[in-house]
């Protein structure tokens, strides 16, 4: 029996602050917080703009030839996880999902040899969709999702929940 790890790579860097807030003040750490997430959405225009850049960028790395594409899948799947960490911050989750749907079709690559290109590029087709200006609904998005995430069901390259 093979273990598997898990799908996602999390880096956590070390976080210098946790053994100083704890023992702020409540009123001086809720601050804190408060000026965290104001800087959050400060920069959140400017980090969607080079989310943009990055999902462009993406989508012209997942149209190459296919050996090209092979050749540079590591650069694909670090680029989509940043469209996923970039995404999330912006308050874009269908971004998220469409380009964690790459991250996870890098990662059946590299755990068990799992090789669509096709399906590669739809997803990357979607995430062109999705940041097109076109106004998709709710439902639109529900559907892009539910199908990108059956295909890569279909193709054995989903995540392991």
């Amino acid at each position: 029996m093979s273990s598997r790890r898990p799908p996602t790579i999390t880096f956590m860097p070390r976080n210098r602050l946790s053994k100083i807030l704890p023992t702020m003040n409540p009123k001086v750490f809720a601050e804190c917080v408060e000026n965290a997430e104001k800087e959050v959405e400060r920069i959140a225009p400017i980090l969607g703009e080079s989310t943009e850049g990055d999902v462009q960028s993406l989508i012209r790395l997942c149209h190459q030839r296919e050996d090209e594409i092979f050749g540079q899948c590591r650069e694909i799947g670090w680029l989509a996880l940043r469209i996923i960490e970039s995404a999330r911050l912006t308050r874009r989750p269908e971004l998220a999902e469409a380009a964690k749907g790459l991250w996870e079709m890098i990662e059946a690559l590299s755990e068990r040899g799992v090789w669509h290109t096709d399906a590669l590029r739809l997803h990357a087709d979607a995430l062109q969709a999705l940041t097109s200006g076109a106004q998709i609904g709710a439902d639109g998005i529900a559907t892009i999702e539910r199908e990108l995430l059956r295909m890569r069901a279909a193709i054995g390259a989903e995540a392991a929940h």
